[in-house]
């Protein structure tokens, strides 16, 4: 099977994650999408410094995402250390040998791309989908040849900017600054996982 990948914290899920999801398999017949929810980011990377909620809210929650098509892995929380892409990637391919696998990659991470573990070896040996994030851009293979060093884009990374994408700049980090200012969420996340947050009062005391 073709399976596209997306990691994050999904602390919380929302309907970006779903909008993503969906039309890649849309876009590229992919036969599944896999959400894969972090054990925990690189100590190092200073951007990442919230603490995460805790692996089981995490995990219940992005199961609420799932449908005939998109499921929910716990590869990297099963690791039991630092997630990092390639390795996630790498142990995959070797779990499952009969699946293609194919890592969604927003736009909004080229910036920091070349801290990434081992990028260069993510471009040369592993499928890429690069998804742009809040608004299409133009230039964004120009972009991705810029992060990845490349003077032209090779096959195993898919440039996705095609004019009926549904864009959206809904993440995480609003949905709790929302929710601790006592800001509805309706409409940002499924019905289940807004009855989840209510129902633990994640975010409404703790820093975002």
């Amino acid at each position: 099977m073709k399976i596209a990948l997306l990691g994050g914290s999904f602390d919380p899920p929302h309907l970006g994650h779903y909008l993503i999801a969906q039309q890649v398999r849309e876009q590229l017949a992919m036969d599944e999408v896999w959400l894969i929810p972090l054990y925990q980011k690189d100590l190092q990377d200073k951007a990442f410094h919230k603490q995460l909620s805790s692996v089981e809210d995490r995990v219940t929650m992005a199961k609420f995402l799932k449908n005939s098509f998109i499921k929910v892995s716990q590869f990297e929380i099963e690791q039991n250390q630092t997630s990092y892409t390639l390795k996630t990637l790498q142990g995959l391919t070797t779990k499952y040998p009969e699946h293609t696998f194919y890592w969604i990659l927003g736009s909004d991470q080229l910036e920091s791309f070349q801290k990434y573990y081992h990028w260069q070896e993510l471009v040369q040996k592993h499928n890429l989908i690069i998804f742009p994030r809040e608004h299409m851009l133009w230039h964004l293979e120009e972009r991705v040849k810029e992060a990845f060093q490349l003077q032209t884009i090779p096959e195993n990374v898919i440039v996705l900017h095609k004019d009926d994408l549904v864009l959206t700049n809904i993440a995480s980090s609003v949905i709790r600054k929302r929710i601790k200012k006592g800001l509805p969420i309706k409409y940002l996340v499924p019905k289940e996982i807004e009855e989840y947050l209510r129902k633990k009062g994640l975010y409404s005391k703790r820093k975002t």
